[in-house]
């Protein structure tokens, strides 16, 4: 048996006649050594890891598929639960309403056999006539006569005052106040300013139809803020001519009311 502990090995053989101090055979040599080292300590710091969740468990979980944990409970020596008696709310107060009865007392009417007589007071002209005194009451009135007057013509049936509603109403290039209320939109800028500061709201105004058709009196009956305001009042003067209101066949002031609404 002595005879194989003399037989070279590999590293040996190569290094035969070379240096060995310089650092190449001394790692040949150690290189098993090494490596037996290494698979040692990488299988037990395997095992360890995989054993570490089961030995830091308690003894009496049971752990279930998809990670669904329960506990075992001892059951018999649980007290069981008290008795609990039901007891009905009480019932809500009742609210008994007495109906309010009038009463009327019944007088019997009392008979007169007697008739009072009525005095009639005549009056003689002349009484009449000194009971009005001297005053004087004078009234206007129309009659015939003799004289006959001519005018221009110029004058009008109905006065300046504007109508709310009229037998023919004015209309907007064919439409109504609503399509008036389309043109106005289309035609109203959103100052930057009140965008910039997020002011909107409901604006309401009223506007007047002349007999000849254009709008006057603008105003703001109903403002939200001067810089959306006074836009508003600009989109309505602009307007173009409508067809006037006709009362009776004539031409007159119609006054129409218009909300305007500012959103961002």
């Amino acid at each position: 048996m002595a005879l194989f502990y003399n037989i070279p090995d590999f590293d040996d053989i190569i290094f035969a006649s070379r240096n060995r101090e310089y650092g190449a055979y001394k790692l040949r040599k150690g290189y098993f050594s090494a490596l037996l080292t290494g698979v040692i300590i990488s299988v037990l710091a395997g095992l360890l890891l995989v054993l570490i969740p089961f030995l830091s468990r308690p003894s009496n979980d049971t752990i279930l598929t998809g990670g669904v944990r329960y506990v075992n409970v001892q059951m018999e020596n649980l007290a069981p639960p008290p008795d609990q008696i039901y007891i009905p709310p009480p019932p809500p107060p009742s609210r008994e309403t007495k109906a309010a009865q009038e009463i009327v007392k019944y007088l019997v009417p009392e008979v007169i056999d007697s008739i009072i007589p009525i005095e009639q007071l005549q009056l003689s002209t002349d009484e009449i006539i000194a009971r009005s005194g001297d005053e004087t009451v004078e009234y206007e009135g129309f009659g015939y006569g003799d004289e006959i007057f001519y005018g221009d013509g110029s004058g009008s049936l109905y006065s300046d005052e504007p109508f709310f509603l009229v037998e023919i109403m004015p209309s907007f290039r064919g439409g109504d106040i609503n399509r008036f209320r389309e043109w106005v939109q289309r035609r109203t800028n959103y100052p930057q300013e009140a965008l910039d500061k997020r002011i909107q709201g409901r604006i309401f105004l009223t506007f007047i139809v002349e007999a000849d058709g254009a709008v006057s009196n603008v105003t703001v009956v109903k403002g939200v803020d001067p810089l959306i305001d006074n836009e508003a009042v600009k989109a309505i003067e602009a307007s173009p001519k409508w067809s006037p209101g006709l009362q009776r066949g004539q031409p007159v002031r119609v006054r129409y009311s218009l909300w305007l609404s500012f959103v961002i």
